[in-house]
């Protein structure tokens, strides 16, 4: 599973909701979260976005994508 995606199921938000709070397009999510999408091809706008909907900062959520990432590759 991609990183991102399963950032949103653990945090219990939708791409969706993410694109209706920050106004980041729909699409642009959907192409994040493809299961092709490397953690390394990530976007500052996308990770911003995020951090945005969940009340994190960017540094926050990055930190919890690189973490899930590692443990995904064990």
């Amino acid at each position: 599973m991609n990183a991102l995606q399963e950032y949103f199921d653990q945090n219990g938000v939708t791409r969706y909701q993410v694109a209706k709070q920050t106004g980041i397009a729909n699409t642009t999510l959907a192409n994040a979260v493809k299961e092709t999408k490397p953690l390394s091809g990530q976007t500052v706008k996308v990770i911003t976005a995020v951090a945005q909907a969940l009340g994190k900062t960017p540094g926050q959520v990055l930190d919890d994508l690189i973490e899930l990432d590692e443990d995904n590759s064990k």
